[in-house]
């Protein structure tokens, strides 16, 4: 990996050369044996689906598809015959039972008393009918507990029942953006550990219970909130996975009309009449699956299953519940079948039934081939409704993620974010994930699915076309993919059964989650010093360029802070540079074809111009370095701009940027005709900077990538040498930019600058900040947080880094107030010349490099004010379940699941460089694109809570890891062709 130094320029990157060659990149290679087939799929697909016709037909000739009636029997036949359609082989029904069906009848409700009132109802799944028209007395049975039934003994007879408090329809609460943006759920028990109890059964067992006392004691009906709004209902059964018949009436009721009589109950008694007349059959019902298969051409006995559910609710079509799916499975089969890619394995497709009851027709299939089990490789179901596929949840399976990560990387063009490992219990995957085969399902947007979902609006004209194919395209390249491994994909062991009475064992104590929560508390007081420590080091200290008077000033300044706080072992450490740079002046103005003034500054490290130069300015346009050819012999005494000029968009929320591209939150150059390549623009950086030399340019003018007359910052040094330029080089607004570039386009351009800056005659002394609380058990063993003290000098440093270095410096105020007798030592380092190519933490390591394999980890805090959205684990797959660990206790402040994002840019990079896992705090964007390195970066930017949150990240971080009963893991070693020279 190399310096920052080669990105700063047009774009602005903040990224290290290391994130070209490792940069976010998947573990695929550019000549990835699965992407000549995978680009035929897309193209496939995209040029040819069928899905759109075949979930028309679907939805609209075969309609809603009630597990056990006559039209899901057709759905099933059809689905059968398109099957056999398109070429699949071993196309069969598979045969399960249920032991009644169930037939909507009607459904009728309306308030007699206190008032009169309509109310729209339908009835829930599997619910026996009214014994005609019934009136009753709306009761609200608040039980929240089996001991909360003895207040309504003798007080329910022909009464109707709700049991739920409503929530407010309008406005409704703000959905996420993303299911990707949730806070991290629970890690799974530690293998050997028993399984936690099911997530639904003790709500499954009070519900039963409190179903076998409503009817003991006489309930007429119950009623249950629909909890959507504009009128619409929502559906469920009663049945349970058996199909039997309900025992009382049941019905939902549209969201309005239920918080009609919640606020009716609550001013006094309330009568509602209705009737529900609904029937079933005689004796049980015969339903199905749907199975179809691709043969393996190499390994037929291994299988690969692609599944999405048939069976649908009935108040609508069944179109996004779960059509979407099920045509998405239909058209991956079809396509695959027409591409003749003859995959390696079986590829089985699966339309399971009963999927809306319970997971039953997985569950069945699941019965039905437990002998196989052995030999599926793995499950992916499609069932989320007409959302685009963001990427795949791995329900656990760790094991699993590198894989996956490989198998999914052709797919760039679908833009997939990072595959997560959340968990869902209510899709046709789990049942397969409970009996030991990996089990994934699709993440979506969501599309409007919450108010389609069992509703009567989930009809054909919700779906979206293109979402739909996509999804279809992520399924038949992730089968093809799959079934083209060298190996099945791995499993992870089934843990032991719950035991019989889990539910009423109360957790073990947990020493180390007690410490977390103290930390939180203690950060969270702490929020007054630790913004008066940056207010003091942004305003009072100001702008602290590497080898400059402020920065030494802070490097004791901070030394001093950690002594006051009571840390061990605090010093400076130090090394030399070069020389220091002190920013002069940087003036320009165009003075033909019109006089108009150009707002610019210096690079670092940018030498002087001799007094004012005057010259004609000429544009580069160069995309490869072959066409710096044109311009050579005509550059000697110019004013040279680089562009051309380009508009900027703002950066992505990190986790919603697909995996793979860049996500730290800098503003990168909106698409010209095609994605910007950061490893050509590299390359011709390096070029230009030795042409322009060979030249003997007068000067030259970069662009900045932000607006509103901001610039930007970089040296023009080469990583530690610390020495001035070959010619003189300035940042110009994006304003100026643009306007020399219209000139340009019009004629002759005449411009004048002037350059003035000076460097120190001979070598300065820098410092990194270095503290401890030292460990207890391990003292030799090392958990490191940092961030870097140094900035650039436009602005006063604070969020680029004074946010960082402030929260490492609360962290350590944090643990030592609290005490807290570490396993490990917590290292805390405040690193200096990282604004010049990571100079201080290349520096450190090898500085440290004896004792670099006793440092468990390293986490920096460096990219502004936004708030710390997880930890970036920089490809180390062994380390991702035990990071779930670590951060577990932060999911109550928001974090979402780690990330095994690779980015370079700060000071984690030399660590992960020299085999020490080196993770980085993935934060929000903010304002951080038009802050860093400008003469924005000030105090006023920054947000109190959220650079609170980096300091609590911080510090349950650090603790945490300090405790573990091991090092961090470690990622193997690259092979030796991929080791820096």
């Amino acid at each position: 990996m190399r310096k920052r130094i080669w990105l700063f320029c047009a774009m602005m990157i903040l990224v290290v050369f290391a994130v070209y060659r490792a940069g976010g990149q998947s573990p695929a290679a550019a000549n990835d044996p699965f992407a000549a087939a995978d680009e035929k799929i897309l193209v496939e697909v995209h040029d040819h689906s069928e899905a759109m016709a075949n979930l028309e037909y679907l939805s609209d000739i075969i309609g809603p598809r009630l597990t056990g009636s006559e039209r899901t029997k057709k759905a099933n036949e059809w689905t059968e015959e398109m099957f056999r359609k398109y070429g699949l082989t071993n196309v069969h029904l598979e045969p399960w039972t249920i032991a009644h069906s169930w037939t909507r009848g009607t459904a009728h409700a309306r308030v007699v008393s206190p008032s009169t009132h309509p109310l729209t109802i339908a009835s829930a799944g599997w619910s026996p009918s009214t014994p005609g028209v019934i009136r009753g007395p709306v009761i609200y049975f608040n039980t929240r507990s089996e001991e909360d039934f003895a207040q309504f003994k003798g007080k329910l007879k022909g009464a109707i029942i709700i049991s739920t408090e409503p929530q407010s329809l309008s406005p409704p609460p703000p959905a996420p953006q993303s299911r990707m943006l949730f806070p991290m759920e629970a890690p799974p028990p530690l293998p050997g550990q028993p399984a936690p109890p099911s997530p639904f059964a003790r709500l499954q067992e009070l519900n039963r219970k409190r179903n076998q006392f409503m009817k003991e004691e006489g309930v007429a009906a119950v009623l249950r909130d629909s909890d959507k709004p504009h009128a619409l209902l929502n559906m469920a059964g009663i049945g349970g996975e058996k199909f039997n018949v309900g025992e009382i009436p049941t019905a939902f009721i549209t969201g309005e009309g239920y918080r009609l009589l919640w606020r009716l109950q609550k001013r006094g008694a309330i009568v509602v009449e209705l009737e529900i007349t609904n029937s079933f059959s005689d004796k049980p019902v015969e339903v199905y699956n749907t199975v179809a298969e691709l043969r393996g051409s190499e390994k037929p006995g291994e299988v690969v299953i692609l599944g999405a559910h048939l069976d649908s609710w009935d108040l609508g079509e069944g179109s996004t519940d779960n059509g979407t799916g099920s045509m998405a499975v239909l058209e991956a089969a079809r396509t695959l079948a027409k591409l003749d890619l003859k995959p390696k394995r079986t590829i089985r497709f699966v339309l399971f039934t009963g999927e809306e009851e319970g997971l039953v027709g997985s569950k069945m299939y699941v019965e039905a081939h437990k002998a196989d089990l052995g030999t599926i490789s793995g499950v992916l179901v499609h069932d989320a409704g007409t959302g685009r596929v963001s990427t795949l949840g791995l329900h656990d399976n760790y094991q699993d993620r590198e894989i996956v990560d490989r198998v999914l990387a052709p797919l760039r063009k679908l833009e997939l974010l990072e595959p997560s490992m959340r968990r869902s219990f209510g899709t046709d995957h789990a049942s397969f994930d409970d009996a030991g085969v990996p089990g994934f399902f699709c993440i979506q947007d969501f599309a409007e699915y919450a108010k389609t979902h069992h509703s009567q609006s989930d009809t054909f004209d919700k779906i979206w076309a293109d979402d739909l194919n996509q999804g279809a395209q992520v399924l038949a390249a992730w089968a093809y993919n799959t079934s083209e491994l060298p190996e099945m994909v791995p499993r992870r062991p089934l843990l032991p059964a719950a035991p019989e009475n889990a539910r009423e064992q109360k957790p073990a104590a947990d020493p180390v989650a007690e410490t977390d929560a103290k930390i939180l508390d203690q950060v969270k007081s702490d929020e007054k010093e630790l913004l008066s420590n940056l207010e003091h080091l942004a305003d009072h200290i100001g702008p602290r360029l590497t080898g400059s008077s402020k920065l030494d000033e802070a490097s004791h300044w901070t030394a001093d802070m950690f002594r006051k706080y009571g840390l061990s072992n605090v010093h400076l450490e130090q090394r030399t540079i070069n020389s220091a740079w002190t920013r002069g002046t940087a003036r320009g103005r165009i003075i033909a074809p019109a006089e108009q003034v150009l707002t610019l500054a210096s690079a670092g490290w940018s030498p002087s111009t001799k007094g004012t130069v005057r010259g004609t300015v000429v544009g580069i346009k160069a995309e490869k370095e072959e066409d710096l050819a044109q311009y050579k012999g005509k550059l000697k005494g110019a004013i040279v701009v680089v562009g051309p000029a380009l508009d900027f968009e703002p950066p992505r929320n990190p986790i919603l940027t697909p995996f793979g591209e860049m996500s730290i939150p800098i503003a990168s150059p909106k698409a010209a005709g095609r994605p910007f390549n950061l490893a050509t623009f590299i390359n011709m950086w390096r070029a230009e900077i030795k042409f322009f030399a060979e030249e003997g340019v007068a000067a030259v003018l970069f662009p900045s990538d932000k607006s509103y007359g901001l610039l930007n910052m970089f040296s023009m040094s080469r990583g530690n040498e610390y020495k001035s330029g070959a010619f003189p080089l300035a940042f110009v607004t994006g304003e100026s930019h643009h306007l020399l570039w219209r000139l340009l386009d019009g004629g002759p351009v005449q411009a004048e600058v002037e350059i003035s800056n000076s460097a120190s005659k001979k070598p300065v002394e820098v410092y990194n900040t270095v503290a401890e609380i030292p460990g207890s058990e391990k003292p030799d063993e090392v958990v490191i947080i940092g961030g870097h003290l140094d900035s650039w000098d436009l602005g006063t440093g604070a969020t680029d880094n004074g946010t960082g270095a402030m929260a490492v410096l609360e962290a350590a105020r944090a643990l030592q107030l609290l005490g807290v007798k570490p396993k490990r030592t917590i290292r805390f380092v405040l690193f200096t010349g990282e604004e010049q190519g990571l100079v201080g933490s290349r520096a450190y390591v090898e500085a440290h490099k004896a004792e670099l394999g006793k440092i468990s980890g390293v986490l920096v805090h460096d990219t502004g004010t936004g708030r710390v959205l997880t930890i970036g684990m920089m490809g180390n797959y062994p380390a991702r379940e035990t990071m779930d660990r670590v951060v577990y206790p932060l999911a109550k402040i928001g974090l979402v699941e780690p990330s095994l994002r690779t980015e370079g840019g700060s000071d984690h990079v030399p660590f992960d460089e020299a085999g020490v896992p080196g993770f980085w705090c993935v934060q929000e964007p903010v304002d951080y694109a038009q802050t860093h390195h400008s003469q924005a970066d000030t105090f006023d930017r920054v947000r109190p809570d959220d650079l609170t949150e980096g300091a609590q990240v911080l510090a349950v971080w650090a603790y945490n890891v300090a405790q573990l009963p091991g090092l961090l893991p470690r990622k193997p070693a690259p092979p030796a062709a991929e080791k820096k020279p």
